[in-house]
Parts: C-alpha cells; structure tokens; sequence
C-alpha cells in the first residue's frame, strides 16, 4: 500500500476553546473557564476527559496564545486526577490559573499527596461541582475556590450550609447563575463570583493551526523517551520539522511563560524549558492530532517500548534499540499505511526492521513475546522462550510508565 503525502503533511486544523466569564460582585470579568468544544460545535462532547485537559491546554498556550483568550484575568481548566498526576498542568504559568479538581474524583493518597506538590509550587485550585458532598471534603483544604452549581442544590440547603462554607478560606463561587433574580440571592448568601448564562454563554476563540507532522512527532519521541537522550540530539530532531520549531517558540515566547527575553532558536529555546516539558509538549502535539486515532494506541505504543526496554535488558544488549522497536510496533495504524511504507521514511537499524517486519532476532523474539502476553496467548508466550514471570513483571512496570506518560 503506498503512503500518502498526508503522513508527511498533514493538513491544517481549526484549533478550538470556548471561555466563559467569571464575574465578582460588581459583574467584573475576573477570569474566565475555558472549556472544551469540537471544532464547528458550539456544544461540549466529551468522550475522555483526559483528552479534552490535553487539548484545552494545547490549544490555549501554543495555538491561541493564552493572552488572547484570557488577557490579564485568570484561566479557571478543568483537570482530571490522571491529567494532574501526569504533571501536563505544570506546561501552564501558576499565576495565570486554576486547576479545577473535578466532582468525580476520589480523595486517595497520590491524588491528595499530588495536589499538596502542586499547591506548594504556587498552583491554585477549585473544587468544581461542590454540592456539600463528604467525600470531596478533604479537596478542600487545597482550594482557593469553591463552585457551587445552583441546578443541582435547593435553595433551602443553600441557606443552610453556605454560612458553614463562608468560614473556610476558599472563595465561594456560584455556577449556573441564569437571572438577575439568582445573581442577587447569591449575593446575599455571600458568594463572591459568579458563572453562568445571565452573565454570558460559552464564547468560541479559535485560530488556523500549522500542519502537525506525525512522522517527526513519533521521531522525535521515540529520541525523547531514550534514558540516555541529550538536548543537541533532541534539538536536531526539532529543527527538522518547521510546525515543532513554530509551536516550540511560540509556547516559550508567550507572555504567560513569563521568559525574561525573548527566545531566538532553537537550541536556547530546548536548553530554556528542558526536556520534560519538550516530552509533554510532544506528547500533547501528538495527540491534539490524532482525532481519527483511538487514544489508547498511543498508550499501546508506549507501555510497548517500555516493557521490550525491560526485556532487553543486559550488558551486550542495545537496551533504547528495543523501546524504539516497540514503540514503533504501531507505526502502521499511526501512519496509515503498511509497516513496510513506513519504515522506508525512517533510517532505523536493521536489525529494528528484522524485528518489525519479521518478527526475526532476539527483539523480534521479544517484541513477539510482548504482543503474546497483550492477547494472553500463553501457548505462544511458552513457545518464544521468554521467562513469562519477567514478561508479566515488565508489563506491571510498564503499564505504570506509559499510564503517566499517555496522560
């Protein structure tokens, strides 16, 4: 089958936010929400909520520009525990937002221990949909915002309970203010801000985006995840691929990043941020790309390289030739086409290619053994000759590493 210019090229797409204002006492905009919304809808339809925080925060900081959609006020995004937990948050500026911890999420040790990190770090955050549920109870102690959703509690509860939250030190916040009528009963509870369709409808802000290269993309990851990777290696990979190097500058040089100049290549703009925000950059790009791609191939993808990296452990062995092979073992559905095409636009070993197109040599045999272990095929996981106790110790490991990293 060949390969289409679109693997090289893929075309442009809209990138799309939509913001609603958040208003004090006087009906100020202090901040607004910016929320997730297809391109051509005005309505949100959220299938992974994870997805939606990755492509929010990608489309405000690099396609739009966070100054754009917000100005001087504040950025109020919704965060999953998995998206707090994977460290994406920390691509954004802490005195421009607020992480909004959301209604479903369960108060356990990591998430709690996470939010504390963050909070000691500068980040602020709200606790969104609070109906005086118990079990959101200890999220409190980290907010600097409480949202209170006017359709879901009775006004006689209302009167009740707001007194008791007006003690705490977070700021009360009423949701789904829809008349004047509402707005002054609020106040005279004591909420200080104020959300909803009597103050404005969600607005889009979109804006035309580069193309998104996934063949650099994967390049360029498959470099990043290497233990051993260094910044000139990372920012040749960059420079390679003109919608990287533009969405690279373009994030640094925001005004929201708070650079103290401006950043003028690529190379300072790589040894400026670092590696792991290079990662969760090109993670994000990635994925903000991939509408036609089940987001679970890229998790695939990379608890694959990491569990062949385990296995491929050994003092003669080439420990990042095996991650590569399994990252690259999806190549075929990333890209659109066969295996064979795709390994024609890229300069990999042979004995890489063996593995991926024959399933040949010791990575071949491991990535064999790696793809037994996913269909729970143990007769053939007997037959390769893996020790199946390492195989399932790699994937407890590496589904660990690729849960974080797909985040």
């Amino acid at each position: 089958m060949p390969i289409s210019k679109n693997i090289e090229e893929t075309t442009a797409f809209q990138a799309v936010v939509a913001r609603q204002p958040i208003c004090d006492r006087h009906q100020r905009t202090s901040a607004y929400e910016l929320l997730f919304r297809e391109p051509g809808s005005e309505l949100s339809a959220i299938a992974n909520g994870d997805d939606a925080t990755s492509r929010v925060i990608f489309n405000a900081i690099v396609e739009i520009g966070l100054e754009k959609l917000v100005g001087p006020a504040q950025a109020f995004i919704n965060f999953t525990r998995d998206s707090i937990l994977g460290g994406s948050c920390e691509l954004l500026p802490r005195d421009k937002v607020v992480l909004e911890i959301l209604e479903d999420s369960v108060p356990d040790p990591e998430f709690l221990k996470a939010l504390s990190t963050l909070r000691a770090k500068g980040y602020r955050f709200a606790m969104d949909d609070y109906n005086f549920q118990e079990r959101l109870e200890p999220f409190l102690q980290f907010c600097s915002y409480i949202k209170v959703d006017l359709r879901q509690v009775d006004r006689d509860r209302l009167v009740r309970e707001i007194p008791v939250l007006r003690e705490l030190p977070p700021a009360l916040l009423a949701e789904k203010v829809e008349t004047e009528e509402e707005f002054e009963f609020c106040k005279s509870l004591g909420f200080q801000y104020f959300q909803g369709y009597f103050f404005c409808r969600p607005k889009i802000v979109s804006a035309q985006t580069m193309p998104t290269n996934r063949l650099a993309l994967c390049k360029l990851l498959s470099k990043l995840y290497q233990a051993d990777v260094t910044s000139a290696e990372v920012e040749a990979l960059v420079a390679e691929d003109t919608s990287l190097s533009y969405r690279l500058q373009r994030y640094i040089n925001s005004a929201s990043m708070g650079m103290p100049r401006q950043i003028e290549s690529i190379k300072h703009a790589v040894r400026m941020v670092g590696l792991d925000h290079i990662r969760s950059l090109a993670s994000m790009l990635l994925l903000s790309g991939l509408e036609d791609k089940p987001r679970e191939l890229f998790k695939t993808s990379v608890i694959r390289a990491r569990m062949c990296q385990i296995l491929g452990e050994g003092p003669s062995r080439q420990y990042d030739s095996y991650f590569t092979a399994g990252l690259f073992s999806t190549l075929d559905a990333f890209l659109n086409c066969s295996m064979e095409s795709a390994l024609d636009l890229l300069p990999l070993s042979d004995d890489i290619q063996d593995a991926l197109l024959r399933g040949k040599g010791q990575m071949g045999n491991i990535l064999n053994a790696v793809k037994s272990y996913e269909e729970a095929d143990w007769n053939s996981l007997k037959d390769i000759g893996v020790d199946s106790k390492k195989v399932a110790q790699s994937y407890l490991d590496a589904i660990r590493w690729g849960e974080d990293l797909a985040k």
